[in-house]
């Protein structure tokens, strides 16, 4: 995607969200709480930032796509149809806050009806496993890259 676009597209999302938030609220019947960033642990090793949390202990992503073929593929594929760096993401802040569901939600405002569209996706163990084993070898690669540098990660906030 070219600088502009993906720029454009990041715009959108960013416009439509709070819309977003407000219709999702409305349609699920749930309560959404806007989240700053969420850390897995004391270390701040790891961390999500969700686009809020909800009322019944789940988590909300929600995508504003930049074109209405995008929120269609979604609509008329539901689950099947979850980008799989989304559903990266959503397993991701699984692991990080431990929550057991996550809700994927599409909105897009030029739909004069049904411009909402979500879907919840339970935790996947397969995911859960995965983070456990790579995300401590990441972090290991990364402190060994800072200390090449002479670098210790934390001293950005001393």
């Amino acid at each position: 995607m070219a600088p502009e676009v993906n720029a454009k597209a990041l715009a959108w999302g960013k416009q439509y969200e709070n819309d977003a938030r407000t219709l999702f609220e409305f349609t699920s019947g749930v309560n959404v709480t806007e989240s700053p960033i969420i850390y897995r642990d004391e270390s701040m090793r790891t961390a999500c930032s969700p686009d809020g949390l909800c009322s019944d202990g789940n988590g909300l992503e929600l995508k504003c796509p930049f074109t209405s073929r995008d929120f269609m593929k979604f609509r008329l594929g539901g689950f099947e149809a979850i980008k799989s760096a989304y559903m990266a993401q959503v397993q991701y802040s699984m692991w990080v806050t431990r929550k057991n569901a996550w809700y994927f939600a599409n909105y897009d405002p030029r739909m004069k009806r049904e411009g909402l569209h979500y879907v919840v996706i339970e935790r996947d163990e397969k995911y859960m496993a995965s983070f456990d084993e790579i995300v401590p070898e990441f972090i290991e690669k990364m402190d060994e890259a800072l200390a090449e540098i002479g670098f210790v990660f934390g001293e950005q906030w001393r």
